[in-house]
């Protein structure tokens, strides 16, 4: 199958991204906002919203396969990539990745995925956002052609030898935990693996009180 082309459109995420290290060091809340200056560099406010990069492949039978670049709500910690801007990540995929793909034939989604991953500009590597969004446009692409879920794609390519079934869901209250978790038992969530913590003296408590 061959790839015509690739479309890239900024959009936003389902989520914010927050400092967390102005939230460590005790921004307080204002409703669901912040109060304060941020601390971590690209943030122009403790939180913001997510921002995202849709990258689309249209394939040679008129297919279109998708995929999300994105980041996880806490950048620019603990050694993850600075804050994401989808407006320069577009400049950059259209650039590079784009000449990249355009009149290529489809082949597996292992290959083309390692050759996105290991990919460099200038000595330094595609951010970890666009491998991600532009990885899994690539793995729809081959789904598609090949007509199965990307899971199975997944499955067969690596030999996991993992059976396709549906995975529990893991879910997370935010800060409004106790209300929040009702919810999640209504819904009769599978995991309910812990609250938002991040900040001890007011969601948890020195000594776990709260």
């Amino acid at each position: 199958m061959e790839i015509l082309d690739l479309v890239c459109v900024p959009g936003r995420t389902g989520f914010f991204v927050d400092d967390q290290a102005a939230i460590l060091a005790g921004a307080p809340h204002d409703g669901f906002n912040y109060v304060g200056e941020p601390v971590t560099a690209g943030f122009e406010s403790i939180r913001q919203a997510g921002e995202s990069l849709s990258v689309m492949i249209l394939l040679g039978d008129g297919q279109i396969a998708h995929g999300d670049c994105a980041v996880v709500q806490y950048s620019g910690v603990g050694g993850r990539d600075p804050l994401f801007d989808s407006h320069t990540a577009k400049t950059v995929v259209e650039k590079y990745v784009r000449p990249l793909l355009q009149g290529r034939t489809l082949t597996t989604f292992k290959s083309m995925a390692e050759e996105i991953d290991s990919m460099e500009i200038d000595g330094t590597r595609l951010s970890a956002a666009i491998r991600y969004g532009v990885t899994q446009a690539i793995l729809d692409a081959v789904a598609k052609t090949r007509k199965i879920t990307m899971a199975e794609v997944i499955a067969d390519e690596y030999e996991t030898g993992i059976e396709i079934a549906i995975v529990a869901i893991h879910t997370q209250s935010g800060d409004d935990r106790y209300d929040n978790v009702d919810k999640m038992i209504f819904k009769e969530a599978e995991v309910l693996p812990h609250g938002l913590i991040n900040n001890v003296e007011t969601k948890l408590g020195k000594n776990g009180e709260l």
